[in-house]
């Protein structure tokens, strides 16, 4: 059995057959098509298979972090392990390891450290919604996938175990119907080649074939009739043909030069003649354009007449031989409507020829569409317009470095911040352009080699007096073969004031609860020092009837006593002890109306009126309690005619300036050396939320510290006796929880200082 087998595939391998040909040309195909749809059959089932695979591998070991969060809120590692190492058992998983929060390790499993992971899966593990550690699980699918292998192969096994049964019956059955009629029409073809005509032919089994030899038969005939005819025919004609040829045969070659070139070209090619409104175009011209050759007819006036009108101009020189170089080229671009109504871009380049006395007499140009290349073009140029205003409207400072430390990236931005224009700073050394940020180049430096962002957090630089904190990241980008590092520059300042407003709301929030209690249990032992005092001072007073009773019953002279309490200075002693304990009870209020709760109401007011009071306020106040003129300092008055009326606490708001005003004078009397040409400029300016003031001098400011700290109950930097450290805290209070505004602080030592106050339209 198996030599037939062997002699059939022989034969069918080996033999130069139609019967061959058609059985390996229809086995081909469908081997192709059973292949092509196993292997997409198998394609389907292999990643659904693998996809089900990973979703269940996936929730099977996120659920490990819920199993693990009990033993490990209670410490029990070795129950940990053993968790792990049943979860490691599993053919899919790896590597498992357990983490605290901080990245310790708690326990790790693995089953094979050679074998590569083909998925990592990490949980956090929460304990009643504590984070308390971390479980990643490294997966590999190498098993399953060697067994998706294996039930491939034997897939195509059995594919062409039946590919090679269809093969041989195939060419059996070919061979009985086809192949051996076909050789003996051969045969018969083979004696008429050779000049034999046979009076039999042998009667084939396949009637088409059959029908086909009776045909060659009668063929056959005519064919012997006409042959000596043709013969004589053919003799005559010899010498015509050969004459003929030695006459076409130059322009029979040049001809098939330029057929062979028009057909094979995928442009469309252009010959005119100067002066005639006739001319050649190729089908393949017409082609381009989605016409047939017989739709477009060969004249001047139907191509320009299809040329766009901005192009126009330019195609018409092009057609009348203008415009060219001086050695006849010319190259241009322009668009011409296709059938579908659309305009197609083309490249034409021609050839302008002349004649013996240099005058231009014919043009020959070749056209290629580059539509899509057009269109490429402006894509890219629309990606990179895109790109560009993206750039340029982030409010961040977005710059670009080269390795070599070369400016290639330049947005508005930075343009605005630094006033260098983009063309200024491309192609500049970065340390050049922005000094201070020289730092920077060490660390885009190592960002290169380690390929990864680095951040610089909290770089702080003096910007028109004023302090600004940045925050910057850099990110290496490839570009090609290139490497390009991206700066990003965030002005952090406003955040951190707010964070800076946020800490300060929260200390005052535990402070106002310490200073309530505290404030209520001074008052009281406080009145009874203060009632205490004053009743000793009215018992020793020679006006009242019973302090001169008992002096007369005990014999005493009130005068001399009084003149004793003089010269020892007890009296100025009690004055002392009084003055102090009203200095004492004027903080404890300052305290309660620090921590009371809010019952403010607000009325409409007018806020320049309230400013204009409080600066008289403030005038009386300072002369009254140093002795020196509020006049010298110049106030400058900057409102906002638009400001309208706002709803506030006249009082509580008057309080807020007075204490700013007085604040800022008693800055300038202490400020060594003396400021000349003090000032308080006193601006108002309406907002899209309410009334924004600012009260902004050129006093000697304040350092980074203080700022920090100026809110703070009780924190002071004038001299004891001075100042409470209340002022500003309780100030702070009235804006933010009386008013639901805002109050923030702005200043640099020796460059003065602003307060900006923020009041809503409405609570």
């Amino acid at each position: 059995m198996k030599a037939p087998i062997s002699r059939t595939l022989a034969r069918l391998f080996c033999d130069n057959s139609l019967s061959r040909s058609l059985s390996l040309g229809i086995t081909a195909t469908f081997c192709a098509m059973i292949l092509l749809l196993g292997v997409f059959h198998y394609s389907q089932l292999y990643h659904s298979a693998l996809d089900q695979l990973e979703k269940s591998s996936a929730r099977r070991f996120q659920r490990l972090a819920d199993t693990l969060s009990l033993p490990i809120w209670n410490v029990d590692y070795d129950t940990v392990n053993r968790i792990i190492s049943i979860a490691a058992e599993s053919n899919i998983a790896v590597r498992i390891q357990v983490e605290e929060p901080d990245g310790t390790l708690i326990a790790k499993k693995s089953s094979d450290a050679s074998i590569r992971a083909d998925k990592t899966i990490s949980s956090d593990i929460y304990h009643n919604h504590q984070h308390i550690g971390k479980v990643t699980t490294d997966l590999s699918f190498a098993a399953f996938k060697k067994k998706q292998q294996q039930q491939l192969i034997n897939y195509l096994f059995t594919i062409g175990i039946l590919l090679l049964t269809i093969l041989i019956l195939t060419h059996q059955l070919l061979a009985l119907y086809l192949k051996k009629p076909l050789a003996q029409l051969s045969q018969m073809i083979d004696q008429l080649r050779t000049g034999t005509y046979p009076e039999h032919y042998p009667k084939l089994r396949t009637r088409e074939i059959q029908h086909i030899a009776l045909n060659f038969k009668e063929m056959a005939r005519q064919v012997a009739s006409r042959e000596a005819e043709l013969t004589k025919i053919n003799t005559q004609l010899t010498e015509h043909i050969k004459e003929r040829k030695r006459v076409e045969y130059q322009l029979l070659t040049s001809q098939e030069q330029f057929s062979l070139i028009a057909a094979s070209t995928m442009d469309g090619i252009l010959d005119r003649y100067l002066g005639q409104d006739v001319l050649l175009y190729t089908p393949r011209w017409k082609e381009l354009l989605g016409y047939t050759d017989a739709e477009l007819t060969n004249y001047l006036s139907v191509w320009l007449e299809k040329v766009h009108p901005d192009d126009l101009e330019k195609v018409t020189a092009l057609a009348n031989g203008e415009k060219y170089d001086a050695t006849g080229r010319l190259e241009m671009e322009y668009r011409v409507k296709h059938k579908d109504g659309e305009y197609r871009w083309f490249l034409g380049r021609a050839q302008i020829l002349k004649d013996q006395n240099e005058k231009p007499y014919r043009v020959i140009g070749i056209f290629s569409e580059i539509t899509p290349k057009k269109r490429a073009e402006q894509r890219l140029l629309s990606t990179k317009e895109m790109l560009k205003n993206i750039i340029n409207c982030m409010p961040s400072l977005i710059v670009g470095v080269t390795k070599q430390m070369t400016v290639t990236l330049w947005n508005d931005t930075i343009e605005d911040r630094t006033g260098i224009i983009t063309t200024n700073a491309e192609g500049k050394r970065f340390s050049q352009i922005i000094p201070e940020l020289t730092f920077l180049e060490q660390h885009i430096e190592k960002s290169f080699e380690t390929l990864t962002p680095i951040h610089v957090p909290k770089f702080t630089s003096i910007r028109k007096g004023v302090l600004v904190t940045y925050d910057i990241i850099i990110f290496p980008v490839n570009i090609g073969n290139d490497h390009v590092a991206v700066l990003r520059i965030d002005d952090i300042s406003e955040r951190l004031r707010m964070e800076e407003r946020i800490i300060q709301a929260e200390k005052m929030a535990s402070i106002s609860g310490l200073a309530a209690g505290m404030a209520h249990e001074i008052n009281n032992p406080l009145g009874g020092i203060l009632q205490g005092v004053q009743n000793i001072q009215r018992r020793f007073s020679i006006d009242l009837a019973p302090n001169i009773h008992i002096a007369k019953q005990l014999n005493l002279s009130l005068d001399k006593v009084n003149e004793y309490m003089e010269q020892r200075e007890i009296f100025g002693l009690l004055d002392g002890v009084s003055e102090c304990g009203k200095r004492a009870a004027s903080i404890i209020a300052n305290m309660l109306e620090f921590c009371r709760g809010s019952d403010t109401k607000l009325i409409p007011c007018n806020i320049h009126c309230i400013i204009d009071k409080s600066i008289e306020l403030a005038a009386n106040d300072y002369h009254l309690k140093t002795q020196q003129n509020f006049n010298q300092i110049k106030i400058i008055r900057e409102f906002d005619k638009n400001v309208s009326q706002l709803s506030c606490a006249p009082q509580e708001i008057e309080q807020v300036l007075l204490n700013l005003l007085k604040n800022a004078a008693q800055a300038f009397a202490s400020a060594v050396p003396t400021i000349e040409n003090p000032k308080i400029v006193i601006t108002t300016q309406q907002t899209a939320s309410g009334v924004m003031i600012t009260i902004a001098d050129n006093g000697p400011g304040m350092g980074e510290d203080v700022r920090k700290r100026i809110f703070e109950p009780f924190y002071t930097t004038k001299p004891v006796g001075d100042g409470t450290g209340l002022g500003l805290s309780v100030s702070y209070y009235i804006i933010t929880n009386n008013h639901s505004g805002t109050i923030s602080v702005t200043a640099a030592q020796n460059q003065g200082a602003t307060f900006t106050v923020c009041l809503p339209h409405a609570m």
